[in-house]
């Protein structure tokens, strides 16, 4: 097994040149991947320069703590959407002064009742496979979202991955051009 797969390598090696020789870094917000996002940035010898950190934000209680939400908008939170990456991109850029803040949320797989127990929330209004990534950097904020059309949770975690790498990639590109 290779980590990062050969395909998320390449693309990381895409950005980190482009950030590297622009003297510029990357910060990631991360909700449904887990930290895969932060663990392909990181994986590379040198990372340090050009990565400044991350937070993941998986729980609707680490969104409080750690990213500047109040409890009004937890009350309120109606399930991952553009808005919330946005914000989530927007706050992290302002608490590590990155010039880019990737972030991305979504709902990788289905809840699961293990011994009564749910194991996450499911909103109306999200689809198994649906991730939402936003980017905040010098020339404003751009966000999309994507539907994988699978409901594997694990693949979702790496499908998601990618898709965030490959957005970022593209918005660094097209400051080149």
């Amino acid at each position: 097994m290779h980590f990062p797969p050969p395909e998320i390598l390449q693309l990381v090696d895409k950005i980190l040149h482009l950030l590297i020789a622009r003297d510029q870094t990357i910060a990631v917000s991360e909700a449904a991947c887990g930290g895969l996002l932060s663990s392909y940035l990181v994986s590379i010898p040198g990372a340090s320069r050009f990565f400044d950190g991350s937070t993941l934000v998986y729980s609707l209680k680490s969104r409080l703590k750690l990213s500047g939400w109040s409890e009004q908008d937890i009350v309120n939170y109606t399930g991952p959407s553009e808005l919330v990456v946005l914000r989530l991109a927007r706050n992290l850029r302002i608490e590590l002064g990155s010039t880019y803040v990737l972030s991305e949320s979504g709902f990788a797989g289905p809840s699961t009742n293990i011994g009564g127990v749910t194991d996450s929330i499911q909103f109306d209004n999200t689809e198994v496979g649906t991730v939402y990534v936003a980017i905040s950097g010098p020339n404003g904020e751009v966000s999309k979202k994507v539907v994988t059309q699978t409901e594997d949770r694990a693949q979702n975690m790496q499908e998601f991955a990618k898709i965030g790498l490959e957005f970022l990639l593209e918005v660094l590109q097209k400051e080149d051009e």
